[in-house]
């Protein structure tokens, strides 16, 4: 409703500066363009693997407990599905990132990228899973996402 009442206004606004002989133009308003905050990313990979794959209080230790637990409240399935999609976004910050070895080339590279698009698409069994409250396609994903994990380690985890 505010939009047409705004649109009207513009219209008739112009249709008064054409009758007046003046016709301004004015460039389009972008709300908030200058004013928006800039992406400020600060995660490394350890990080992200910190927090979504190491230990049982990591989103996807928290998410394994409870697949293999075999119960939960609705509450409990809204809590779950929100961190499989967490791990989704873990793996949409990786494909940002460059791993420590194993990617100075465009093969390297590419190989670095499929194992990332591969944990994001385990990531989405998990959060189908939630969605659909399936204990077993939970622990599935979760044994697919802790494969992949170690895929990945072979070709860019640098020792320490």
């Amino acid at each position: 409703m505010m939009l047409r009442s705004t649109q009207a206004l513009v219209l008739s606004l112009a249709a008064a500066a054409l009758t007046a002989g003046a016709l301004v133009l004015a460039p389009p308003i972008v709300s908030g363009a200058a004013d928006e905050p800039a992406v400020k990313p600060v995660a490394v990979i350890k990080d992200v693997m910190y927090t979504f794959n190491e230990g049982p209080t990591s989103v996807t230790g928290l998410l394994k407990d409870a697949f293999n637990s075999g119960k939960c409240d609705d509450d409990g399935w809204v809590a779950l599905q929100g961190r499989a999609s967490m791990a989704m976004e873990a793996g949409n910050m990786l494909l940002g990132m460059k791993p420590p070895i194993g990617a100075d080339d465009a093969a390297g590279l590419a190989k670095w990228k499929a194992h990332v698009i591969d944990y994001r698409n385990d990531a989405e069994a998990a959060r189908t899973a939630t969605i659909k409250k399936d204990f077993e396609a939970g622990k599935a994903a979760l044994v697919a996402i802790a494969r992949r994990c170690k895929e990945c380690h072979k070709d860019h985890r640098k020792d320490e």
